[in-house]
C-alpha cells in the first residue's frame, strides 16, 4: 500500500483532483477531486493504465502523447513535473489545469507518483482582474467643468467617453485654465484643490488624507463645518471618519442610517436641505439649531458605481448652492473615494506584507523625484530580491526593431551567466511578452529553459518572468531569480507586477521627456 488509511482520507478531502500510480503507471489511488474533473468513478479507474483513462490536450489543443502525461516523465525523471494542458471529461468538455507530480521514493527508487490536478480557471481569473483593476486604477485628469482629458503634450481632449467604454481606468478630475475661470472666481478654490489632490498622490495615510479635505471645504467653501461619513456595510450606518468646525456633541449626536432620510445622496445625487431649523422631518433638527447650523449640502462619496458614504457641509445661514459649488464638491468628494478605496486596498493586501509596502513606496517616490533612467532600473533589481529573498533580478528591454531583449538592470547575478547568450528564443519569455507572468519551479527540469546548463552552474533554481508594459504595448521583461525551489505564490506575483508597472511608468516618463526636450 502506498497510503495508509489516515493519509487517504487526507488526501479525499482535498478538493483538488488527486491521484497515484505505482511503478507500472497503474492508478492505485483516486480522489473525489479527479473524480469531478474527469467523471470517472474510481471502479472506474482503479489498476488501469493512465494512457487507458486520461486524454491530454497540449495548450495549443493538440494531443498530448502519453510519453508526455506528466505522471509519465514524472517516473522517467525521478523528479517534480509541473504542466499546463487541458484535460478531456467523461462528457467532452474540457478543463484546463496545472497539474504537479511528485514522485514516491522508497530505498533510492521510484516506487509510484502522486499527482495534484487544479483547475486553472480561477486562478486566472484572479489574474485576470488584477490586470485590469491595476488599469482601471491610474488616475487620469480630467476637466471637472467641460470633462475634457489633459493629454501628455498638455493639450485638452473630449475623450472621456470613449475611455469609459473601453473600460480604460478610474477618472480624477483636474481643471483646464479657461474652465478654472469660469468654476472658481478665487485662486484658493483651485489651490485647495491641488492641495487635496497632492495628498491623495503622495500620502498612503488615510486619517491624513480624510482631514485635509474636511478642514480644506470649510476653507474653500466659507461655510461653518464640513464632515464625511462612510457607510459601514454590516451595519448599515454611517460612521464619522472625519469633521471639522463641529463641536463634540454634535458630532457623537447618535447614528445616520442608511434609509429615506439619506435615500437621494446614496444613490448619487446631491442633497441640499436650504434651513433645518424648518424642516420638521430631520432627525436631528433639534440638535443642529442648537450647534447653529441652518443649511446642510450631501455630495455622495463615490468610487465607480459604488457609493460608499457621504460628505456634508454645514452653514450658519441658509443658502441655496450654485451648479459650481456643486461641481468642485462632487470633485473633492471623488477624491476623497479614491483615497478610502486606495487605502482600504492597502490595509487589506499588504497587513502580512509592511515591506512590500515599504520598498513600493520608495521606488514610486524615486519614479516621481527623478528622471535617471538608470536609478530607478536598478533600485528595482535591488530592491526586489532584498524584499523577496531571491538570489537576483534583471530587467530586459526590447530594442528598437521589438525583436531582440537587451539588458539594462541586474542584480546579484554573476557577468558570466548575464553573458551568456540571447534570450528571445526562450518559450517562457515569448509566453511572458504576449500572456502575462511565467513562473517555473524547477529551471534544470524545464524545457522553456534554453539556458539550463548555465543556470544550474548560477544555483538558480526557480524563475519568474513578468511583462514590462506602457500603454498595453509590451516593451521588456522583469526576471526574478531564487536560490531555492519556490512555488511563486499570488501575493508574490502581484507585487512583482506592480513594480512592473512601475518600471513601465518609469520608461515613459523618460521617453517623455527627452521627447520635450528635443521638442525645445
Amino acid at each position: 500500500m502506498i497510503f495508509k488509511n489516515i493519509h487517504r482520507d487526507i488526501l479525499e478531502a482535498i478538493s483538488d483532483g488527486v491521484y497515484a500510480i505505482d511503478a507500472d503507471r497503474r492508478i492505485v489511488f483516486w480522489n473525489h477531486g479527479a473524480e469531478r474533473l474527469t467523471g470517472l468513478s474510481q471502479d472506474e479507474v482503479k489498476n488501469k493504465n493512465i494512457d487507458r483513462v486520461f486524454s491530454y490536450l497540449d495548450e495549443s489543443g493538440a494531443t498530448l502523447p502519453y510519453y508526455e502525461y506528466p505522471a509519465a516523465l514524472c517516473i522517467q525523471s525521478s523528479g517534480p513535473v509541473v504542466k499546463n494542458l487541458f484535460i478531456t471529461h467523461k462528457n467532452g468538455e474540457k478543463f484546463y489545469i496545472e497539474e504537479q507530480s511528485s514522485p514516491i521514493i522508497r530505498n533510492s527508487k521510484t516506487d509510484g507518483v502522486v499527482s495534484v490536478m487544479r483547475d486553472n480557471a480561477r486562478v486566472f481569473h484572479a489574474v485576470e482582474n488584477f490586470i485590469r483593476n491595476q488599469r482601471k486604477d491610474r488616475l487620469i485628469p480630467i476637466c471637472a467643468w467641460c470633462k475634457k482629458i489633459r493629454m501628455g503634450d498638455e493639450s485638452w481632449e473630449q475623450i472621456e467617453k470613449y475611455l469609459t467604454d473601453e473600460g480604460f481606468g478610474v477618472f480624477t478630475h483636474s481643471m483646464c485654465p479657461d474652465c478654472a475661470d469660469k468654476i472658481f472666481e478665487k485662486k484658493v478654490y483651485l489651490e485647495s484643490y491641488q492641495n487635496v489632490c497632492k495628498a491623495i498622490s503622495s500620502s498612503i495615510s488615510l486619517n491624513e488624507v480624510l482631514d485635509l479635505i474636511v478642514t480644506n471645504v470649510v476653507k474653500v467653501m466659507s461655510v461653518k463645518a464640513s464632515m464625511l461619513r462612510l457607510l459601514n456595510k454590516e451595519t448599515q450606518k454611517l460612521e464619522v471618519a472625519a469633521h471639522y468646525g463641529l463641536s463634540g456633541k454634535y458630532v457623537n449626536k447618535g447614528p445616520v442610517d442608511y434609509d429615506k432620510s439619506i435615500e437621494d445622496a446614496m444613490t448619487g445625487k446631491a442633497v441640499s436641505i436650504y434651513d433645518i431649523t424648518s424642516d420638521t422631518e430631520a432627525k436631528y433638527r433639534e440638535e443642529a439649531e442648537s450647534e447653529g447650523i441652518r443649511s446642510i449640502l450631501s455630495i455622495p462619496v463615490r468610487f465607480k458605481k459604488e457609493v460608499i458614504g457621504i460628505l456634508r457641509m454645514y452653514t450658519s445661514e441658509p443658502v441655496k448652492y450654485k451648479d459650481e459649488d456643486l461641481k468642485f464638491m462632487a470633485a473633492i468628494a471623488e477624491q476623497a473615494a479614491i483615497a478610502i478605496v486606495n487605502a482600504r486596498t492597502f490595509e487589506k493586501t499588504v497587513s502580512h506584507a509592511k515591506e512590500y509596502l515599504r520598498v513600493f513606496e520608495e521606488v514610486t517616490k524615486v519614479v516621481s523625484s527623478t528622471l535617471n533612467l538608470d536609478e530607478v532600473l536598478y533600485l528595482i533589481v535591488r530592491k526586489l530580491p532584498e524584499t523577496m529573498d531571491l538570489k537576483g533580478a534583471t530587467i530586459r528591454l526590447l530594442d528598437e526593431s521589438a525583436k531582440r531583449l537587451e539588458p539594462v538592470a541586474a542584480f546579484g547575478l554573476s557577468k558570466k551567466y548575464l553573458n551568456k547568450g540571447p534570450v528571445d528564443m526562450e518559450e517562457n519569455i515569448r509566453v511572458a511578452l504576449k500572456k502575462g507572468p511565467v513562473a517555473i519551479y524547477d529551471v534544470s527540469n524545464d524545457s522553456r529553459i534554453l539556458y539550463q546548463k548555465e543556470a544550474v552552474e548560477e544555483g538558480i533554481k526557480s524563475m519568474l518572468t513578468l511583462p514590462i508594459v506602457v500603454r498595453e504595448k509590451v516593451i521588456g521583461i522583469l526576471r526574478l531569480f531564487t536560490g531555492k525551489p519556490r512555488m511563486f505564490s499570488e501575493e508574490d506575483i502581484a507585487f512583482s507586477a506592480s513594480l512592473a508597472e512601475v518600471c513601465g511608468t518609469a520608461i515613459e516618463n523618460a521617453r517623455m521627456y527627452r521627447q520635450l526636450s528635443n521638442n525645445k
